[in-house]
């Protein structure tokens, strides 16, 4: 069966080789690559993304990641490589290619490290899945005159620091700075995309979502003001996102893990659910040396 390549913008070598101090190795064949991040004895695919993991092309068989993971222990195994860790990207994002590459690991010696869950919403012709209490707070939402838009850079500060306040409340870290966050929307201007919820003027919730590849779009991070949470202006904001991705005919809408190295935080994942969202796998698999 003819099937494409699995090109996410992760995967892709400007993504990948975007910050010039970052050690990163590859490994190639003809019909697979894989990129892995060295720190000291560990090499991750990848430890700065979202995801890793093998970059596939419509003949790759088996046979080939296997060939190409023989490689990658060879060299590693000659070059002072203790762990080998892999990153996947989750399991909806392309079905085939996910099962290839899980067979292959796990035939060469792999142990699955973590098992991670993404919730995601499978956009369709249809209205969001809200359930009976967000349908309520996204009537409640445009009683107030609340407004859902696509937003310039403009607010990028302004949304960064309501995803920071968002984040320190609930005790989550924010891995990236406003100045690192602002070169990746200058790097990818067609690929980070920011979000926002207003009353009026004032921003109340905001997200910047990542465009994976054109059937895929990422919430990255999103935040709200505190004082507004009542009115769950994210309710709204997600709706919002969700009519985007049917008007740009994205498929999926991931909303993220709501798991820590394995571990289900279960308030968020509840959260998640109550937007219709589906559970997909998304491994992390090592190798001792």
């Amino acid at each position: 069966m003819d099937r494409p390549a699995s090109t996410f913008l992760f995967h892709k070598s400007e993504f990948i080789f975007r910050n010039p101090e970052s050690e990163i190795i590859a490994f190639e064949s003809d019909r697979s690559k894989i990129y892995f991040s060295r720190s000291g004895n560990l090499l991750v695919s990848l430890d700065k993304s979202p995801f890793g993991s093998f970059v596939l092309t419509s003949e790759t068989k088996k046979s080939d990641l296997n060939t190409l993971i023989g490689n990658i222990v060879e060299w590693s195994t000659a070059n002072g490589i203790a762990n080998l860790m892999i990153r996947s990207f989750p399991e909806i994002y392309n079905p085939y290619y996910n099962a290839l590459i899980n067979e292959a690991v796990i035939d060469s010696g792999f142990s699955v490290k973590y098992k991670d869950i993404s919730q995601v919403i499978p956009v369709s012709e249809g209205s969001i899945n809200l359930n009976t209490h967000k349908k309520r707070r996204l009537r409640q939402a445009k009683s107030l005159d609340f407004i859902f838009r696509e937003t310039s850079l403009d607010h990028l500060k302004e949304s960064y620091l309501l995803i920071v306040e968002s984040r320190k409340n609930k005790g989550y870290p924010v891995t990236m700075t406003l100045s690192d966050l602002g070169a990746m929307f200058k790097l990818f201007p067609r690929d980070y995309l920011l979000f926002g919820v207003f009353d009026k003027s004032k921003l109340i919730a905001t997200s910047v979502c990542i465009k994976v590849n054109e059937e895929i779009l990422y919430c990255f991070y999103i935040g709200d003001d505190l004082a507004y949470r009542t009115y769950s202006p994210v309710t709204l904001l997600v709706s919002g996102i969700y009519e985007y991705c049917k008007h740009q005919h994205f498929k999926i809408l991931d909303l993220g893990i709501s798991t820590d190295k394995g571990t289900l935080n279960k308030g968020l994942y509840t959260f998640k659910k109550s937007f219709g969202s589906l559970d997909s796998y998304k491994l992390t698999f090592l190798k001792q040396l």
